[in-house]
């Protein structure tokens, strides 16, 4: 996710948010993200609906790839991100 800041980590004190809470919040995101895209993927273009504009479709599909790649690199961000939460919790 390079044009966008690095993800700050938390600091994990007894006047904050349990670990174990930051942690399910970081993981519903990711579960969410996935979910988004099994669906995506599921919508992306198919030539059938391009037939008479092959051209077009090739456009189409590139771009719906390019957001998918978005979408799986934010995901990836978040499960490094969790996983630094996690080292960083002295249990």
């Amino acid at each position: 996710m390079d044009d966008m800041p690095d993800l700050v980590l938390p600091q994990v004190s007894i006047n904050g948010s349990h670990p174990d809470d930051l942690l399910a919040q970081q993981s519903a995101v990711i579960t969410a993200l996935a979910q988004l895209q099994r669906r995506m993927a599921a919508a992306r273009p198919h030539g059938r609906d391009y037939q008479y504009r092959p051209d077009e479709y090739v456009a189409a599909r590139d771009a719906w790839t390019a957001r998918e790649a978005l979408l799986l690199a934010l995901q990836q961000d978040l499960v490094d991100h969790a996983k630094a939460i996690q080292r960083s919790v002295v249990r």
